[in-house]
């Protein structure tokens, strides 16, 4: 009987022992994480976000994380919700519910890992990008590489300082081909300058037009190419 009754004590204080000896952050990770509490919560409208950083929380109390953002930074969201929250560790954060366009990515995140998304401007920077490109493709088959050099990689966020280097270099053709790309990437990009702006861009175009329809000389329509692709370089890096 006593020699069970000290086998008992001896089990009983090493477990004693183990449970002391565990790293904390095993101790912390067998414990419930504490929930935020919510302050105050309300529908907002609908904004689109991307995610640069941080998690994605089942609930505005922050105690399951759904969908780790670097996994979804080039995802449109749309934020619907905002809520006030006070974290376990005292502070006060804002979060946002955001999901995508499908629903099937959804959850609260920070605000501060939310860039506001602006997807009319994403449409117009990708049909630019597309539409310029197969300008260049009805150009002389010569010069169409080093001019498609300038979309290798292209940020479609902000493409507008690589079309300017595209319609530059697109200046130096010396075709009738290449002039009359330069006259269509014009009309790509007419009206969406000052007036000042627009007013010399459409007298430079008209000049390469007169200039290509004549075509009395091949320097004529060249040099007005090459004018025009100046100006509007310099136009094109204005836009966002």
């Amino acid at each position: 009987m006593r020699k069970f009754v000290k086998l008992a004590a001896v089990g009983v204080l090493s477990l004693s022992m183990g449970v002391a000896a565990m790293p904390s952050n095993t101790l912390n990770v067998l414990a419930k994480t504490k929930a935020a509490k919510v302050l105050s919560s309300k529908h907002i409208k609908k904004t689109a976000y991307h995610i640069n950083a941080g998690y994605l929380y089942s609930s505005a109390k922050l105690t399951k994380k759904r969908h780790n953002g670097k996994n979804y930074l080039k995802t449109t969201f749309y934020a619907t919700k905002s809520a006030h929250v006070k974290k376990s560790n005292g502070k006060k954060a804002v979060y946002y519910y955001i999901k995508n366009s499908k629903g099937s990515v959804k959850g609260w995140a920070w605000h501060g890992n939310l860039t506001k998304f602006n997807v009319k401007a994403a449409k117009q920077h990708k049909s630019d990008i597309k539409k310029l490109v197969a300008i260049v493709r009805t150009m002389s088959p010569d010069d169409q590489d080093s001019v498609l050099s300038n979309f290798t990689g292209i940020n479609t966020n902000m493409p507008y300082d690589n079309l300017a280097n595209a319609i530059d270099d697109m200046g130096f053709g010396d075709t009738i081909e290449d002039a009359k790309a330069m006259s269509a990437a014009y009309h790509l990009f007419a009206g969406r300058f000052d007036s000042a702006t627009n007013a010399q861009l459409s007298a430079q175009n008209s000049r390469l037009e007169e200039a290509t329809n004549s075509a009395n000389s091949d320097s004529d329509y060249s040099t007005a190419a090459y004018n025009l692709g100046s100006s509007l370089f310099e136009a094109v890096t204005t836009l966002k």
